[in-house]
């Protein structure tokens, strides 16, 4: 086996036990008393984290390898699940504490990684590879909020207990799993040999605009969509299993088609175009979940929101790092991964302090955030959108 596919295989497991233990969180921290200002508060705790530890991690990609960082990462996961698991405010804390620090260290080096490993060099394919594995891998471990509701009506335990339970499992079997697959991996680390067309430094000008539109699309993300599952526990009521069911077929979906996205950007005429193409119809379905009180309705319309926003994303990763020299590419990912954490941190805040006052809310203003962003990557990258040949020099 390849070494790109065991971080392909890496990728999956990590993200299905991340799914099984996404699916049952807000009905879990919710029945421990938690309000949507405090689960706001905890989203925002985890992305303060994984940002501080986004710099560590680019640094430490560098002097001791991704391989070692994204070791630690899938160990501090498993530590933070089994946290969980004894329910009290503090270890809550520290769980999520726990999870921001291994989500900066992986969001980082899985990245970098994967641009080391032979058979990964190809970004265009290999990324959105990457991003089906994780996708799939997440959609399978969202099914898993049902099992506590299975184990409440063949056991009698109480649906507390259960996902307790579940949380024991995921501490167990992700570091068990997950650390055999990925400790064969060789990582090249030398220099390369790719000269960078001519760069003769760090591309501030286009990292600005890059670092701009990621921290708007964040803000606008964290304001709803992750805390999105709150949003539907508040005005629907809804338990463990219909939110995993509703989150898990989106990312079932996402995955299968992220392997057809790179044939489609070359249809299309690249990646930025594949990915406007795709994602800007997002925007009026986030809006039109707001006019519906059906469950179903408004999941499924989320399904497709989601789909849409999220399927292309590692086609724009791949713009991303082709408008970075390939020697700039660490410190490039690092601080478009900045740019993503820190703002979805205050949106998280922001939108947990707004759903408290009015349920939708947050959604109509993350709407408006990424049509935005939408209209700033026209402005600035105007050739590989509209193919303008004398669009001004970035």
């Amino acid at each position: 086996m390849r070494d790109i596919q065991r971080l392909y295989l890496v990728s999956a497991v990590g993200s299905l036990f991340g799914g099984a233990s996404h699916s049952i969180m807000a009905p879990y921290l919710r029945l421990l008393g938690f309000s949507p200002m405090e689960y706001g508060f905890l989203g925002a705790l985890l992305l303060f984290a994984s940002l501080l530890f986004t710099i560590v991690a680019g640094w430490a990609s560098d002097r001791a390898g991704a391989k070692l960082v994204l070791l630690i990462s899938l160990i501090l996961q498993g530590l933070s699940s089994l946290l969980l698991t004894l329910g009290s405010r503090e270890l809550v804390l520290t769980s999520f504490l726990l999870a921001g620090v291994a989500g900066g260290l992986s969001s980082v080096a899985g990245i970098v990684l994967a641009t080391r490993l032979r058979g990964g060099e190809e970004f265009e394919r290999s990324l959105p590879f990457l991003g089906a594995a994780s996708s799939i891998g997440m959609g399978v471990g969202l099914f898993a909020g049902w099992v506590p509701i299975v184990l409440s009506s063949i056991y009698g335990l109480s649906l507390l207990e259960g996902y307790r339970l579940q949380f024991l499992a995921v501490a167990l079997l992700l570091p068990l799993l997950s650390l055999p697959l990925l400790a064969p991996v060789r990582e090249e680390r030398g220099p390369s040999q790719e000269v960078s067309n001519g760069s003769n430094g760090v591309p501030w000008g286009i990292m600005a605009r890059l670092v701009l539109i990621n921290a708007i699309i964040s803000l606008g993300a964290g304001m709803s969509i992750h805390i999105i599952d709150y949003y539907f526990v508040l005005k629907f009521n809804v338990q463990s299993g219909e939110l995993g069911t509703v989150l898990g077929i989106q990312s079932l979906i996402m995955g299968a088609l992220m392997l057809l996205t790179p044939r489609f950007s070359t249809a299309v005429g690249g990646p930025l175009r594949a990915y406007l193409f795709i994602a800007s119809p997002s925007v009026l379905l986030l809006a039109a979940m707001t006019l519906t009180s059906s469950y179903p309705i408004s999941s499924l319309i989320y399904i497709v929101r989601t789909v849409l926003m999220n399927v292309a994303n590692p086609l724009y990763q791949a713009f991303e790092m082709s408008l970075i020299p390939r020697e700039y590419r660490g410190r490039g990912a690092s601080l478009i991964s900045l740019a993503w954490q820190l703002p979805a941190g205050v949106g998280r805040l922001a939108g947990g302090a707004l759903m408290a006052y009015n349920v939708e809310a947050p959604l109509l203003v993350t709407a408006a955030l990424y049509a935005f962003a939408f209209g700033l990557m026209i402005y600035f990258f105007p050739s590989y959108v509209l193919r303008v040949k004398n669009s001004r020099p970035l």
